[in-house]
């Protein structure tokens, strides 16, 4: 079967293929995993029934169909195969996609998703994860290398009970990094997030030259001490740089935080996170602790502490 059949052709165009790639169909409301998937018509019901079909550095897809009902997780996936890709087949749109993953609400686990293959794309995907279990704290974990996400929405803390300290909607473990996040959003302004509560957490490893571009970083808080970029490695993450370019950082709430980024300077030598035309609104006071001088910001407009809002500064040095 192509790899682009013609209804399709649009939403996968620009996806590498190889002579045995294959598109298999996932459809929550119509499906049966007893289908064989590679038809619109005989889609398979689940991702984890498609993801096994694949095989890796094959180029194949998953391509889950937008509708009224999401894909509900009951276990962790660990995203594994090279070369395997996950694409929603939705509207475009930047929040809340309608090709939706969910976790079972009693999901328990340290992580929901863990993705540890190399080369993979995602695309047009929401994931949520709400489980009313205060275990499960991690939304997506990435440990492998050089992937690609557009237009994925990381919506971690979910629910008031998993919206605590060590939650985060993205972890970035460790692997060769070199991933490019292009239109994507990071976090939830719908649940309160508690201090600790992180968009983005480092946990650890080194995982440098990773790049976002154009995306939302976006939390509503309950303490000061909830952040959007956390380094939770313990002074273990010497990452060369990240880079964060044409971003918005928003705090949708009268709780104002401390500071954008919570960072543990190893070696400013080495450790930068550098910021390029980034905004961030009034419920932010600061981008970083001065202290740490490892988050430079340039071209920057600043709605934060010291000035009323809407009014614009351009940062150097946070």
């Amino acid at each position: 079967m192509s790899l682009y059949p013609k209804v399709e052709e649009q939403v996968l165009a620009n996806l590498p293929k190889g002579p045995y790639s294959n598109i298999y169909y996932v459809d929550p409301a119509n499906g049966d995993d007893d289908n064989d998937g590679l038809r619109r018509q005989k889609p398979l019901l689940t991702i984890p029934a498609a993801y096994a079909k694949c095989v890796s550095g094959q180029h194949d897809v998953v391509a889950l169909i937008s509708g009224t009902s999401g894909s509900t997780l009951t276990e962790p996936l660990v995203w594994s195969k090279s070369y395997t890709h996950l694409i929603g087949l939705c509207a475009p749109v930047r929040t809340a996609q309608r090709a939706r993953i969910f976790a079972a609400s009693d999901l328990d686990d340290a992580e929901f998703i863990t993705i540890s293959g190399t080369g993979c794309i995602f695309k047009n995907i929401y994931i949520f994860h709400g489980p009313d279990e205060a275990t499960g704290l991690g939304n997506v974990k990435v440990t492998g290398g050089r992937c690609y996400f557009e237009n994925v929405h990381f919506a971690g803390g979910g629910h008031a009970s998993n919206a605590v300290d060590g939650c985060y909607s993205l972890g970035l473990y460790g692997g060769d990094g070199e991933h490019l996040f292009k239109n994507c959003t990071f976090g939830l302004t719908s649940m309160g997030a508690a201090t600790g509560v992180r968009c983005v957490a480092l946990l650890g490893g080194y995982t440098p030259r990773v790049v976002f571009e154009d995306c939302t970083f976006a939390l509503h808080a309950t303490s000061a001490g909830a952040m959007i970029v956390e380094d939770d490695s313990a002074g273990g993450s010497i990452i060369e740089y990240m880079l964060f370019k044409d971003c918005l950082f928003f705090n949708e709430s009268d709780q104002a935080i401390d500071t954008a980024f919570e960072i543990d300077t190893v070696n400013t030598a080495r450790q930068h996170f550098l910021l390029l035309n980034c905004w961030r609104n009034s419920g932010i006071d600061d981008w970083e602790d001065q202290a740490k001088g490892c988050v430079w910001v340039g071209g920057s407009p600043d709605m934060g502490t010291g000035t009323s809002q809407g009014d614009m500064v351009v940062a150097t040095v946070a």
